[in-house]
C-alpha cells in the first residue's frame, strides 16, 4: 500500500473567480469548534481535488522512493514535475506519462529485492493514448518493475514502465469522462465515443476538438461516420472559451463544404463542446472567415441541434407490458391495451418488443413462435416463424426483429418473415449467445453470453459495409468486470445500460452501467426479478416472478402494474 502521505487540497474552479485578497486569507481561523456550514450546490464537474505532491527527501529507501513517485504521479502539475524528481536524469528524458494509464483497484503491494522494486495490484483497466478507457479482463494482475540506482548518495528510479500507474480513485479525481460525437451510418443520430480527459493540462475544449478531428477510436470506427471532410483540421491549434463562447477556427478548406456537410460537422462540434459547463455556444470559422450554416445563428447555441440527440425518443414514448391476454401501454393516469390484435388478446406473449417509433410490436408466445403486428386500429398479428423455440426479441433501428435461435444463433427477421443469420465473431470459445440488444442508434450491441455456469455482458460494434452486405457483430469486449452473472440488459441511454445480474454471491439486482468506464452501481430490485427494460429519461422497469411489473422511482422500487414482460421502444 502507499505509505507516504499526500497533501490534498480541494480546489473549486468557478468562472470569474480569482485569488482571495490577503486581508481575507489572513483571517482564516485556526482554532475553535467545527460547525456545519451551508451546502454549496455545485455540479461535480465544476470541482476537483488537487493533489499537492511531495518531492523526495534525503535517506529514502528504494520502496519509499517508488511509493513517493506513485503518489506524486497523481499530480498533473507541470507535466508531473514533482514525480519526475524521483527519476534519474536519463529516466526523466525517456518517461512518457501520457502514453498509457494503467488503472488498478484496491491497494497496491510494493516489495523490493535490493534495488529492484515491484508493484502488484488488481488491474481495473487502461486509458490509451487517445483517452479511451478499456476495461481489463476479470482477474487480470498489474505488475510493474522499477530499477533504482544511486545518484548523489540518494536512490532514484532509473528504469520504469512507460505511462502512469494510477488507482481508480486517482482517475476519478484527475479525469473527466467526456464524449466526442460521431454519426450512425444514416447520419440520423450522434454516437458518443467516450474519452477520459485530464482535468489539468491542455484546455478540455482543445483536447476534445483534436480528438474529434482525429476520428473515432479503432474499436468504434467500423460502425460510425463523421461529417468532417478529409484534411479539415484546426487552423489555430487552440479552442479558446470566452464568455461562454467556444471559438473553433478550422482550416480554410472547410469553406468548400456543402450545406449538409457544414450542418453535420456543426452538430458534432456543438454536441461535443456543449458538454463543458463553461460553454453556452460555439462559434465556427474557417481560415478566420465565418462558416455559414443555413438555419442556425452564429455563434451556435449548445441546444441548436436537438434532432440528432443521442438520447432522443419520440415525445410520447412510454413503457409497454405483456399481460396474459394483451399488450398494454403504460400511461400517466391509466394503462390501456394497444390498438390492434396485440391489445385484444389474440395471442398471449411471454416476451415482447416495441419498435423505435412505437408503431409495431413483436412477441414470442409459449410455443416459441415469433409474431409481429402494427399498433393500429384493426391491425392483425402475423406469425413470422412458428414453433422454433426462439427467445429475446428486440427491434433494430431498421425495424427488423432480432431473435436468438437455438440452432442458428442470432437471427434477423424482416417484416415479412425472411430470416438472415447475423454473424457474431470474437466471442470466447465454447460460449453460447443468449441475447443481443442493439443500441437505438444502430452502432453497438450489448451481448449476454454464457460460458459454463457463468453469464457475462459484452459490448460489440455493428458493422454494415454496404446496404446490401450482411450485417456483422464484431469486436466484443467486456463491458465491466464486477458482475458474476448477467441475465437481462437494456439500453438506458446512448452510453449506459441497465443490467439485471449479481455481484459475487449476492442476490439478483439491477445495475446501472456507465459504458465510458465500465462502472456499475447497484440500485436494488424487487424480489425474484426476471427481466429489465430501460430508456433515456424514463423509469427503469422490472418484470418479477410474482407476475408484477415494478418501476424505479426516486430510490425505490414500487409496483406499477400486473404483467410478465416490460419493454420500451428500441
Amino acid at each position: 500500500m502507499r505509505t507516504l502521505g499526500v497533501l490534498v487540497a480541494v480546489t473549486i474552479f468557478l468562472a470569474g473567480c480569482g485569488a482571495l485578497p490577503t486581508s481575507l486569507t489572513a483571517q482564516v481561523p485556526t482554532t475553535g469548534p467545527i460547525q456545519q456550514g451551508a451546502q454549496v450546490n455545485l455540479d461535480r464537474k465544476d470541482q476537483f481535488i488537487r493533489v499537492i505532491a511531495r518531492g523526495p527527501r534525503d535517506g529514502m529507501t528504494p520502496i519509499q522512493v517508488v511509493q513517493g513517485f506513485l503518489d506524486a504521479s497523481a499530480s498533473f502539475e507541470g507535466d508531473h514535475a514533482v514525480a519526475r524528481e524521483y527519476l534519474s536524469e536519463s529516466a526523466n528524458t525517456r518517461w512518457l506519462p501520457s502514453l498509457l494509464v494503467s488503472v488498478y483497484d484496491g491497494p497496491a503491494v510494493v516489495t523490493s529485492n535490493a534495488n529492484l522494486v515491484t508493484l502488484t495490484a488488481s488491474q481495473a483497466g487502461r486509458i490509451d493514448e487517445i483517452g479511451r478507457y478499456v476495461v481489463s479482463v476479470p482477474g487480470e494482475e498489474l505488475r510493474a518493475n522499477f530499477q533504482l540506482e544511486r545518484a548523489g548518495g540518494q536512490w532514484r528510479i532509473e528504469r520504469l514502465p512507460q505511462g502512469l500507474l494510477l488507482s481508480s480513485s486517482d482517475v476519478e479525481r484527475a479525469y473527466r469522462s467526456l464524449a466526442v460525437y460521431f454519426f450512425n451510418p444514416s447520419f440520423s443520430a450522434l454516437v458518443p465515443d467516450a474519452r477520459m480527459i485530464p482535468v489539468l493540462g491542455p484546455g478540455q475544449g482543445t483536447t476534445l476538438v483534436r480528438y474529434l478531428l482525429d476520428g473515432p477510436s479503432d474499436w468504434l470506427a467500423p460502425a460510425v461516420r463523421t461529417g468532417f471532410p478529409d484534411g479539415v483540421g484546426l487552423n489555430i491549434e487552440s479552442v479558446p472559451i470566452d464568455g461562454g463562447v467556444a471559438h473553433v477556427d478550422l482550416k480554410s478548406s472547410a469553406l468548400l463544404a456543402d450545406d449538409a456537410t457544414r450542418q453535420a460537422l456543426s452538430e458534432q462540434l456543438v454536441w461535443t463542446l456543449g458538454q463543458l459547463v463553461d460553454v453556452t455556444s460555439v462559434e465556427i470559422t474557417a481560415g478566420g472567415q465565418p462558416l455559414v450554416v443555413p438555419g442556425v445563428s452564429s455563434p451556435q447555441p449548445v441546444d441548436a441541434w436537438p434532432a440528432v440527440d443521442p438520447d432522443a425518443l419520440p415525445v410520447d414514448a412510454s413503457g409497454y407490458v405483456a399481460r396474459s391476454r394483451s399488450v398494454v401501454r403504460l400511461g400517466t393516469d391509466t394503462d390501456r391495451p394497444v390498438l390492434g390484435a396485440a391489445g385484444s388478446g389474440t395471442v398471449s406473449f411471454l416476451q415482447i418488443a416495441i419498435d423505435q417509433l412505437s408503431n409495431a410490436v413483436a412477441g414470442i408466445d409459449a410455443d416459441g413462435t415469433l409474431w409481429r403486428g402494427v399498433i393500429a386500429n384493426d391491425a392483425s398479428l402475423f406469425a413470422l416463424i412458428r414453433d422454433d423455440a426462439l427467445s429475446a426479441p428486440v427491434f433494430d433501428d431498421d425495424g427488423n426483429i432480432w431473435v436468438v435461435d437455438p440452432l442458428a444463433g442470432l437471427t434477423r427477421v424482416d417484416r415479412i418473415g425472411r430470416r438472415a443469420e447475423v454473424a457474431v465473431s470474437g466471442l470466447p470459445l465454447d460460449s453460447t449467445l443468449l441475447a443481443a440488444v442493439p443500441s437505438r442508434d444502430g452502432t453497438r450491441c450489448a451481448l449476454l453470453v454464457q460460458r459454463g455456469v457463468r453469464t457475462s455482458l459484452y459490448l460489440a460494434v455493428i458493422v454494415r459495409t454496404t446496404a446490401s452486405a450482411p450485417m456483422q457483430i464484431t469486436q466484443p469486449i467486456r463491458a465491466e468486470t464486477r458482475l458474476t452473472e448477467a441475465i437481462s440488459v437494456s439500453w438506458a441511454g446512448a452510453n449506459s445500460l441497465m443490467v439485471l445480474g449479481s455481484d459475487g454471491a449476492e442476490s439478483l439486482q439491477v445495475f446501472d452501467l456507465d459504458l465510458a468506464r465500465g462502472l456499475v452501481i447497484g440500485i436494488g430490485a424487487p424480489e425474484a426479478p426476471v427481466v429489465v427494460a430501460a430508456a433515456p429519461g424514463l423509469p427503469t422497469l422490472v418484470g418479477a416472478a410474482d407476475g408484477w411489473i415494478y418501476e424505479y422511482v426516486g430510490s425505490n422500487w414500487r409496483k406499477r402494474t400486473s404483467g410478465t414482460s416490460p419493454a420500451y421502444p428500441n
